[in-house]
């Protein structure tokens, strides 16, 4: 780029030096277009009579670690017969930090996602697509995401994912999943809301996580393993019993690095009796007691009401408090 603000440059001069963000801005619109038509078409073509539901929730989160911050979050979501729409908010006490909307539709068999991100300036889009027949499974995602601090000068890059599985409910499966030009691909499999991808410069090959297990009626036992460029980069181990009445969890994880060493190890605990549950996650390594992490929540007819809380022996790290309303 030349000297000078670029206000200063005319509007061809611009167009010249950004060619890029202006194609991927322009396969992003198509994208999403070709996903919304979907969904219009998913919405409408069946017989039977929409069925319309929602659910609105508030969350905030508390961290005490210095410095110190409170944030909030506010999810809309929206399901028109096989179709759903998710909006979410999340702020600051110095203003809006993120964006997120989420649009899929399932259309026999084959499930279509994609989304975008704000922070405030555009950030990510992603489209997914799954399917397969049992038991193979078979899914993409294909990601634009802007590296560059929010609302700079955009640094846009891409990744691919491709996620190739099989599996027998209960009994066996496998499950393979391969980033390019993305890392923490874990993120995707985790069931946890606060992890995704983490998009890096170029579109190489970054990741591939192996996943194989068994899952039965009341036992389960898996076991992750994630290759790097350079060779093994860790590998898990895991197994819990389920017990039905009441419902209940009981198991234990542990995770070796590639240098063979215990990066840490995980017992939890969870009960389910309506309306309440109480899951508890204890984290050790060599060194002892690493951290405790409790989540309660309450639900009862269109309310659901949850907390999540982390702390170790120096005190609490962060505690989420929410409530979800349905309708």
């Amino acid at each position: 780029m030349g000297p000078g603000h670029p206000s200063a440059v005319p509007r061809e001069a611009i167009s010249a030096l950004y060619p890029l963000p202006m194609r991927w801005s322009e396969m992003r619109t198509r994208l999403l277009g070709a996903l919304l038509v979907a969904l219009v078409w998913g919405t409408t073509s069946w017989s039977q009579p929409l069925a319309v539901s929602g659910s609105l929730g508030i969350e905030v989160t508390f961290t005490p670690i210095p410095p110190a911050d409170i944030t909030s979050a506010i999810t809309l979501g929206l399901t028109f017969g096989r179709a759903e729409i998710v909006s979410r908010t999340e702020l600051s006490l110095a203003g809006l930090l993120a964006q997120y909307l989420t649009v899929g539709v399932s259309l026999d068999g084959v499930a279509l996602r994609s989304g975008l991100r704000f922070d405030p300036c555009f950030s990510r889009y992603w489209f997914e697509v799954r399917g397969g027949c049992c038991p193979l499974e078979l899914g993409g995602l294909f990601l634009v995401e802007n590296l560059a601090l929010a609302c700079q000068t955009p640094n846009y890059t891409v990744g691919i994912v491709l996620d190739l599985g099989v599996a027998w409910r209960p009994g066996f499966f496998a499950r393979s999943v391969t980033g390019f030009g993305v890392t923490d691909v874990y993120g995707l499999i985790d069931l946890e809301p606060g992890t995704w991808l983490t998009a890096v410069p170029g579109v190489w090959f970054e990741e591939t996580l192996l996943n194989l297990g068994f899952a039965g009626a009341c036992f389960r036992t898996d076991g992750l393993v994630l290759f790097v460029p350079y060779g093994l980069a860790w590998f898990e181990l895991g197994g819990s019993y389920l017990y039905p009445d009441p419902e209940a969890e009981l198991g234990v994880r542990i995770r070796i690095l590639g240098t063979f060493a215990l990066d840490w190890a995980k017992l939890f605990f969870g009960v389910r009796v309506p309306p309440v549950a109480v899951r508890l996650v204890t984290t050790f390594d060599l060194g002892g007691f690493l951290a405790q992490d409790v989540a309660v929540e309450v639900s009862f007819s269109w309310v659901r009401i949850y907390s999540r809380t982390r702390f170790d022996f120096g005190g609490l790290i962060q505690a989420i408090v929410g409530i979800e309303l349905k309708f």
